[in-house]
């Protein structure tokens, strides 16, 4: 659990940069790297749809930095991590917190353009994280999500 809350300290690095940043590709970039770190991290909270679900993640972020995520990866991510989610989810209803908050997030992604609606997006997942964070043991995940999810609403109000 040490290890995977050290792991999850530096993604936290990344979820507060993209909560700050104002620039769309950053955003999703930032948040690309913070699913890898915690695609790892989750292997150490033995949270198996965890470690799928931030994966397919940080595909789909690199995918929405470089304006390459249509409505058919959209789709497409939305089943893949519904499917993949569903079937390694050995966290019963817990596990189901991370694909719930990737399915709407995904497709909160297609439809958010503009750095405002990102932000209100992040903020939604970002709550959902932040508790399944909390039920696993991932405390560091857990207060950075809470602390990011502020953090990107004190950004849009700037």
């Amino acid at each position: 659990m040490l290890i995977g809350n050290i792991i999850s300290l530096a993604g936290a690095c990344f979820t507060l940069l993209s909560a700050w940043s104002r620039d769309r590709k950053r955003i999703y970039l930032y948040q690309a790297a913070q699913c890898l770190l915690l695609a790892v991290a989750n292997i150490f909270f033995a949270s198996i749809s965890g470690v799928t679900t931030c994966a397919l993640c940080a595909v789909r972020n690199c995918l929405l930095a470089y304006d390459r995520f249509t409505a058919e990866r959209c789709a497409l991510f939305v089943v893949a991590v519904a499917a993949l989610g569903l079937y390694t989810n050995n966290r019963g209803l817990t596990g189901l917190l991370p694909i719930i908050a990737t399915v709407l997030y995904t497709v909160g992604c297609y439809f958010a353009k503009r750095a405002k609606a990102i932000k209100l997006n992040m903020i939604v997942n970002l709550v959902l994280w932040a508790a399944y964070d909390l039920l696993v043991g991932d405390y560091v995940s857990g207060v950075v999500d809470s602390v990011s999810a502020m953090t990107a609403l004190a950004s849009i109000l700037r």
